[in-house]
């Protein structure tokens, strides 16, 4: 699509120098293509193309209305570019669109196309603050105050009479100069008597008009119920804008709440009621019948082809819906956020999120974002574990489809939901394990930073002149990781650790740095945290970046305060031609190898891109300059004719100058007269104000004066009465006193009596002492001598004890010996009894010879 912004940027040149049949075509079909864009990135106002366009097209429709098939074709690309918050608050503070938007309402008169348009500017004044002192606001106020007028008391007309109120409430609401200015044009009591039956949009300007006294109950469960009955009677219209009012009166509940909580110690709405949850459980029955709804129509729309947004009515109402469902989904994420809501409807909540991120292909980003936000109040609560496990269960049987949808998507808001959500169930497992987990990080590890991971080092690797939403993708997948790193170190510790010491990283993380965004800001500042964080590679790439930002403001107020830009000279040509040469020769020495440091290549590989930026935005200037050029020729040739209609004219009505002249002179004689006036009139006020102010005096002296005596006799009377307290007061003290004396003389004779003893016990004490101490003496005797005789008992028993052991050793010697003489008694007796059986042998040999 960007593609698209480039060939209106060329095209709309040629239309502002002839707007001719075939310039108009090329226009209005590039504007087509622009109305169908689903990607943030294509309208990411970082980009200094995408600014290009805006700016024509803010040109473009300050031309006129003449050519309405051009204007609504603009229309259409702003419809699609205010689907994002940071594009749509910089098309009102940045690029002024709501001007022609007032110019092109204050010259159409068809209901659709009114209503279509107020939708519109709607959606660019919610939250957008506006000076009241800009001419086109009392101009727009006037053109909505009179669409009430002419729709109220018609039924066909009540959502178009909404939405203007709908606007009023945005531009008022927190902007007191532009509350003053409606209530200039307006009869208040007459107006709110009109708007009392639209609901919770009128109850908001009762609140900005502090008129309290048209509510029914001015009771936060009122306004609480009624805001879901809002809901419920929009599901069917799709009124999205006034589902955005109910928002931000959840966001006003929630911080009422807290704030009443500090305060108190209390919470001013209390939720435990059976009404609130009535009333939330006939909500969420409404909410899933809606859901399962758009869940039919969305896949019946999967099977049609889609159209184009100039021929296909649908798209509009399709688009809506999917708004609808976006705020839905924020609007229960307040619910959630409303302590304490509890477990079963948390449950429900998460079921739809869940029902709606398996079965639906849009959305999903908003449904994400509310899947975390229960399981973040779900971490609150006591009894909290086996609601989370369940829940987490749930989330990580969702998690490949997710996977496969962050893949097969660009969308910004999905990818950065994405992480978070990856965020927020690492820390809610970090008590047990994130290791079925680890999965689908890789996977979107390596989806995210695959391309940085595996070109680093060589040159030309990586484009520095990213977009901001890219940046924040990589960022928060950077934050993400980081947590798995510091609750699973053994797996994710080296993989960050080696995304910190990319250059690529080092500059995005600068980037986010220097974003302005505040939460970003904070996410970045726990990277830093980390223990192998390049601090001083990141310090330089802030440098850097803060120094190319004073730069490019400078050009900026330069380009303002100088003017246009003039044509280049000669020695702009030469210089240009030198630099390319420059680039042209660094590059071959790069390609050689004759550089071949990565830092130094990838460096200068971001002056490189920074020059060619700086080229392209020179080239388009030139462009520009030249089409100005034209115009202002033409516009000059214009100026030439018209002065010489103006001299013709002049000279027909010169009879008229001649009376215009004499009624100058006597103008001025009467000029002269009231200024006299005017001076006596002055100095008859001072005197008048001078004897005022001299009265006033007077009086002011005889009121204090009146003042001082009054208080000078109450202070009388005052003494008085403490005079009389006085003397009650010293006779009570002196009976006391008189007391004490009496108990005093009887103390002291206790006293005396007392001293005695103690003296009496204080001698029986030292003689006992004395007598301890003679017994103490004659016991340490004793014990020494018993000490003696334990130290002669001992050298005794050391001396039995050792001719013990020489007995001992000795008996030892005496058993050896016994043995042995055991066992030659034994072997002699073995000896002995062979010798026998050989005697008895040789017997019976001799007796068998004598035989």
């Amino acid at each position: 699509m960007s593609s698209f912004i480039n060939d209106f940027n060329n095209h709309i040149q040629a239309y502002f120098i002839s707007s001719t049949y075939g310039n108009e075509t090329l226009v209005t079909n590039n504007l087509n293509h622009l109305a169908l864009v689903q990607d943030q990135r294509t309208f990411d106002v970082s980009v200094y193309s995408t600014n290009v366009f805006f700016v024509n097209l803010h040109k473009l429709m300050g031309t006129g209305t003449k050519k309405m098939a051009l204007m609504w074709s603009a229309v259409s690309v702003l419809e699609a570019a205010s689907k994002w918050e940071e594009t749509r608050l910089t098309l009102v503070r940045d690029f002024h669109y709501l001007p022609p938007l007032t110019n092109m309402l204050l010259e159409i008169h068809s209901g659709e196309q009114q209503q279509r348009l107020l939708a519109l500017i709607e959606l660019l004044t919610h939250g957008a603050q506006l000076e009241s002192h800009e001419p086109f606001v009392e101009a727009l106020i006037l053109r909505l105050l009179a669409l009430m007028e002419q729709g109220h008391g018609h039924k066909d007309k009540t959502e178009l009479v909404t939405l203007a109120l709908s606007i009023l409430v945005n531009l008022c609401y927190r902007n007191l100069p532009m509350t003053y200015l409606l209530t200039k044009n307006i009869s208040v009591s007459a107006f709110c008597g009109k708007i009392k039956e639209l609901g919770l949009v009128a109850c908001k300007m009762y609140i900005i008009l502090e008129r309290n006294d048209f509510m029914k109950e001015m009771d936060l469960q009122y306004l609480l119920k009624m805001s879901f009955k809002e809901v419920r009677t929009v599901l069917a219209s799709k009124n999205s804008f006034i589902l955005r009012h109910v928002v931000d009166y959840l966001h006003y509940i929630r911080q009422q709440d807290q704030h009443a909580e500090k305060e108190n110690g209390h919470k001013q709405l209390s939720m435990k009621d059976n009404f609130f949850r009535d009333n939330l459980k006939e909500f969420l029955d409404d909410i899933e019948r809606h859901t399962c709804g758009q869940l039919d129509s969305t896949t019946a729309n999967n099977t049609r082809k889609k159209r184009k947004c100039t021929e296909d009515k649908n798209s509009s109402g399709e688009s809506s819906s999917n708004d609808c469902m976006d705020v839905l989904f924020e609007i229960m994420e307040c619910i959630v956020a409303l302590e304490p809501v509890g477990p079963d409807f948390r449950k429900r909540i998460a079921d739809v999120a869940l029902k709606w991120i398996t079965t639906s292909k849009q959305s999903f980003a908003r449904a994400v974002d509310l899947l975390r936000v229960v399981l973040e109040q779900s971490q609150t609560e006591k009894d909290k574990d086996e609601a989370i496990r369940e829940l987490v269960d749930e989330c990580r049987d969702v998690l490949a489809e997710l996977m496969a949808m962050v893949t097969n998507n660009t969308d910004e808001k999905l990818m950065i939901s994405f992480s978070k959500l990856l965020s927020t169930m690492v820390k809610v497992q970090s008590s047990t394990s994130i290791t079925d987990l680890d999965n689908v990080a890789e996977q979107f590890f390596q989806h995210v930073f695959a391309t940085i991971l595996s070109c680093s080092g060589g040159p030309n690797s990586f484009n520095y002149s990213l977009a901001d939403s890219e940046v924040r993708i990589f960022l928060w997948a950077l934050h993400t990781f980081n947590d798995f790193a510091n609750l699973s170190p053994t797996l994710w510790f080296a993989k960050v650790g080696n995304l910190l010491k990319q250059k690529p990283v080092h500059f995005m993380i600068a980037r986010g740095l220097t974003s302005g965004d505040m939460e970003l800001t904070e996410a970045m500042m726990q990277v830093t945290a980390a223990v192998d964080f390049p601090r001083r590679e990141v310090s330089k790439m802030v440098g850097m970046l803060s120094g190319h930002k004073r730069e490019k403001s400078s050009l900026d107020v330069g380009r303002t305060a100088t003017g246009p830009t003039p044509p280049p000279t000669a020695l702009s040509r030469e210089l240009l031609e030198r630099m390319s040469q420059t680039v042209s020769q660094i590059q071959d020495a790069i390609a050689s190898g004759q550089i071949s440091d990565v830092s130094t290549v990838e460096l200068i590989e971001f002056y490189n891109c920074k020059i060619a930026m700086e080229s392209q935005l020179m080239s388009d200037l030139r462009g520009s300059l030249g089409g100005m050029s034209a115009q202002i020729s033409t516009l000059l040739h214009q100026n030439q004719l018209q002065a010489v209609e103006i001299d013709k004219v002049q000279r027909k009505n010169l009879p008229l100058v001649l009376k215009v002249s004499a009624l100058e002179n006597e103008n001025r004689t009467l000029e002269k007269e009231l200024n006299h006036m005017k001076s006596a009139t002055a100095s008859y006020d001072r005197k008048i104000g001078q004897m005022k102010h001299e009265l006033s005096d007077y009086i002011r002296k005889y009121s204090e004066k009146n003042q001082q005596c009054g208080a000078l006799a109450k202070e009388v009377e005052m003494y008085r009465v403490r005079d009389g307290n006085y003397e009650k007061e010293n006779k009570r003290l002196q009976h006391e006193l008189n007391d004490m004396t009496k108990t005093r003389d009887e103390s002291r004779k206790l006293l005396k009596v007392a001293e005695d003893d103690r003296q009496k016990l204080a001698e029986q004490k030292e003689s006992d002492k004395k007598m301890y101490e003679s017994k103490i003496r004659e016991r340490e005797r004793e014990i020494s001598k018993r000490t003696d005789l334990c130290q002669q008992l001992e050298h005794q028993l050391q001396k039995r004890d050792t001719k013990i052991e020489l007995q001992e050793t000795e008996l030892k010697d005496l058993l050896g010996q016994i043995a042995a003489k055991e066992e030659r008694i034994a072997q002699i007796e073995n000896e002995l009894k062979e010798s026998e059986s050989i005697q008895k042998a040789i017997y019976s040999l001799m007796n068998k010879g004598k035989k």
